[in-house]
């Protein structure tokens, strides 16, 4: 009977300044030593690995996260369960697990897990089997390897399912305009959201309170006013 192995594979989502939802993903190097008809083709992938057989996932998540991109101490929590039998299967897949596992054939069932981050807080590094680093727009996501790009669905999903301010906040500096966190909730909504509504309801709902401090480079040369989160514990 044939070894079933348990990874994790990491959706890290932020919001940049040029206010576009972005997910972290990784380039995976290749075994030097190893033929492969890919190389030369870059494979993208989230950062994910195989937990070891004496850690749980939760440790295990976050070892191999920081072991690819040098993030740590985030929360990270489980969204989904990915256990189709041939999700490693592909052709391409297969020849990149032959460079780095022994027995690349296995079966592997996958942990989802997700967090929201500060983009400026955060500088990854690649190391590890990771060869780069980067933020990439959610519309901008390339093909990725194994089923990853299921993967991403299913978090943005959850994102969206579960979406409320604490997350907003945790995504937003903490200095942000009325036009940020509209963007925002559209970019993870996917959809168009009425400006005069958005506003009457998020100020109704006391959550953000108006900072004396403005960008002086809004629109039109208007000033955009700063607003803040209230404190967790408000709401």
């Amino acid at each position: 009977m044939s070894k079933i192995n348990v990874s994790v594979d990491c959706v890290i989502f932020g919001f940049d300044a040029d206010l576009s939802l972005k997910v972290l993903l990784i380039t995976k190097k290749e075994n030097p030593k190893r033929f492969s008809i890919f190389r030369n083709k870059k494979q993208t992938a989230l950062p994910g690995d195989l937990i070891k057989t004496n850690e749980e996932l939760d440790p295990a998540a976050t070892r191999i996260l920081k072991s690819l991109t040098s993030i740590d101490k985030i929360y990270l929590k489980q969204f989904a369960v990915f256990s189709d039998p041939s999700r490693v299967k592909h052709p391409k897949d297969q020849v990149w697990l032959k460079s780095f596992r022994k027995n690349p054939e296995e079966r592997v069932i996958t942990v989802g897990y997700i967090s929201l981050v500060d983009i400026q807080h955060f500088r990854p590094k690649a190391s590890y089997f990771a060869d780069e680093v980067m933020w990439t727009s959610i519309d901008e996501i390339p093909e990725l390897t194994f089923d990853h790009n299921q993967i991403i669905e299913e978090a943005l999903k959850f994102l969206k399912k579960e979406l409320n301010y604490k997350m907003s906040s945790i995504l937003l500096p903490k200095n942000f305009t009325m036009p940020q966190l509209q963007k925002l909730h559209e970019e993870i909504l996917n959809k168009k959201i009425d400006k005069r509504n958005f506003r009457k309801q998020i100020l109704r709902e006391g959550i953000i309170v108006k900072t004396s401090h403005v960008n002086k480079t809004g629109r039109k040369g208007k000033p955009a006013v700063f607003y803040q989160f209230c404190d967790e514990d408000e709401f």
